[in-house]
């Protein structure tokens, strides 16, 4: 059965992006234990804090590249490539326009944020320019994820984690601290974007054809809604925990939030594999309900072998990763283990409504984000409180994706 599943498309693509993903995973939070040690639980914190803004600004990326996905695997189809390299060019230049936009107006903002947060307004300006590669990133990546060039596209993704710790451990042990670490996480995903480019060099040299998309804006409203709410959801933890904790106790609950992250992270390989496959399936008229099942059991797999990894050995895990300095946090592990399963669960069932078109009413999603919200904000008394509110969250919303998505 094993070797059956892995001779499979879904099984050869989902096993290259698991490896390949995973070790920019592993290169990712090697990263982050790094910014642990060498920050302590204050500067962590406020670290954390700027990354998950950072995931907040990656709400285009996510929804970019699976409608750049799409898109590009229709036009895959049929061998397309003249068009694929329009598309490819012509969202390159308006990304780039939206970007310069949103910057802009994220500079008075950022006032606002640097106060509510009590973090130095230069390190949210410098971390805004994230927004960059917000809008171009997930362009060319999305064209190797329709293309089904998922070695390449894994590729890319490791370069980026290594140019990540290079240079951010590098600055920071220069003694630029907390702007050296954004420096290095903004090097990394513009240097990914030339790679990408360059994986996709023999599109580049099709001659270009123009196609109109008139439906690709009416389409792309569920993809962001759904980006949003699956990385509002993602992120909110650490920001508000930053409001209601202490500096030290928000940075401690930083690395409790991290680590279950890694098992969100560790499932994206699945949801991305299955995605474009999903998405020809449905082009084709062909039943894709098999492919979504398989994909399901795989990701269950490995939530449940996290998460009893980290009921058995949490205090192992986070002295090993993180140090001593964060080992009272070793009791709540589990729980936020369990909240990030969910929560990987809910993605790839989301996911699978976009690739094939059965993701209905998709703004109901921000009713989960209110919970959410609405329940952190009332169960903070201590960080147990808070991370089973958190918990509690993540099941609701897994349960509600189930009904969101059609039959």
């Amino acid at each position: 059965m094993l070797k059956k599943f892995l001779g499979s498309e879904l099984g050869k693509g989902a096993m290259i992006l698991f490896i390949m993903m995973n070790i920019a995973n592993l290169l990712n939070f090697v990263f982050h234990f790094a910014m642990g040690r060498m920050l302590g639980p204050e500067g962590y914190g406020t670290l954390a804090v700027l990354m998950s803004l950072m995931y907040i600004y990656s709400i285009p990326v996510e929804s970019i590249q699976n409608l750049i996905s799409k898109y590009t695997t229709k036009l895959n189809l049929n061998k397309n490539y003249g068009r694929i390299k329009f598309l490819m060019i012509k969202s390159l230049k308006r990304g780039f326009i939206f970007s310069l936009i949103i910057f802009l107006i994220l500079i008075p903002i950022s006032i606002l944020i640097s106060k509510f947060l009590e973090i130095n307004f230069w390190l949210i300006v410098v971390a805004n320019g994230f927004i960059f590669s917000a809008f171009s990133s997930p362009i060319t990546k999305g064209v190797l994820q329709g293309r089904k060039k998922f070695k390449l596209f894994g590729i890319s993704l490791v370069i980026e984690s290594l140019i990540k710790i290079s240079v951010g451990v590098l600055l920071v042990l220069l003694g630029m601290k907390i702007f050296g670490a954004i420096i290095g996480v903004l090097a990394s995903v513009f240097f990914g974007i030339i790679i990408s480019i360059y994986f996709n060099k023999d599109i580049l040299e099709h001659k270009i054809e123009k196609i109109k998309f008139k439906e690709i804006y009416n389409q792309s409203v569920p993809y962001f809604i759904t980006t949003i709410v699956i990385l509002l959801v993602f992120s909110l933890d650490i920001i508000l925990a930053k409001r209601f904790f202490s500096p030290e106790i928000a940075g401690k609950y930083a690395v409790l939030s991290m680590l279950g992250k890694m098992i969100f992270f560790a499932t994206m390989s699945i949801s991305k594999a299955m995605f474009p496959l999903a998405s020809e399936k449905c082009e084709n008229g062909e039943d894709s309900r098999k492919l979504f099942g398989k994909s399901i059991l795989m990701i269950l797999l490995m939530c449940v072998g996290a998460v009893l990894a980290f009921a058995i050995l949490p205090k192992f895990i986070i002295l090993i990763l993180y140090g001593s300095q964060y080992i009272d946090m070793a009791q709540y592990l589990v729980y936020s283990g369990i909240a990030f399963s969910f929560l990987a669960l809910s993605n790839l069932i989301l996911i699978y409504g976009l690739s094939t078109n059965k993701l209905k009413k998709s703004g109901f999603l921000f009713v989960f984000l209110l919970i959410e919200i609405t329940l952190l904000s009332l169960f903070h008394e201590n960080v147990f409180e808070y991370i089973l509110a958190f918990m509690f969250s993540n099941i609701v919303m897994f349960i509600g994706s189930l009904f969101l998505v059609k039959k």
